[in-house]
């Protein structure tokens, strides 16, 4: 699980923190893989960077093309998500997917005993969503300036489908 620093001061200022919080999961990553090449390993939490930043795709060496995910690397199945203008929370009426949920090599062969990933989804119901206002289509945040909104989060969350054969 991971919560990486925010973008408070700017992305650009503040991106030196997110990459190196991408270091340290990557050191833990590399880790593991270097005990076990076929560990199963999934990487998750409010990355507070987009697929596609450089603290994805470059320190932690995430790609969103399984053909080009080489042994002991990472999958990232939120790229095309973001590609498409598809996200998990809205600024200035711009879309960031920073809730990302990121796995290794092992967990693609659909050929296998265990656990494979099948797809990857963004939970958005009806519910969750601000109908009025500033944040109208937003996630329906819990509090907007200190005011009760009665909502969920400003993020909407993500989950994977890990399907096995019986």
């Amino acid at each position: 699980m991971n919560h990486w620093p925010s973008r408070r001061g700017g992305e650009e200022a503040s991106a030196p923190g997110r990459a190196k919080a991408a270091g340290v999961a990557k050191s833990k990553i590399d880790s593991i893989m270097s005990a076990d090449p076929n560990a199963k390993v999934i990487l998750m939490g409010d990355l507070n960077d987009d697929p596609v930043s450089p603290s994805v795709t470059k320190v932690l060496g995430a790609t969103g093309n399984k053909e080009k995910v080489k042994p002991g690397g990472m999958y990232n199945p939120w790229v095309d998500y973001y590609k498409e203008g598809i996200g998990t929370l809205a600024y200035n009426d711009a879309w960031n997917l920073f809730d990302q949920i990121i796995v290794s090599k092992a967990l693609l062969p659909k050929e296998q005993k265990g656990f494979f990933l099948h797809k990857a989804l963004i939970f958005k119901k009806e519910f969750m969503l601000q109908n009025s206002g500033r944040y109208k289509g937003y996630p329906k945040r819990t509090f907007d300036f200190g005011v009760y909104m009665a909502g969920y989060s400003d993020h909407f969350p993500t989950y994977l489908v890990l399907l096995r054969e019986k």
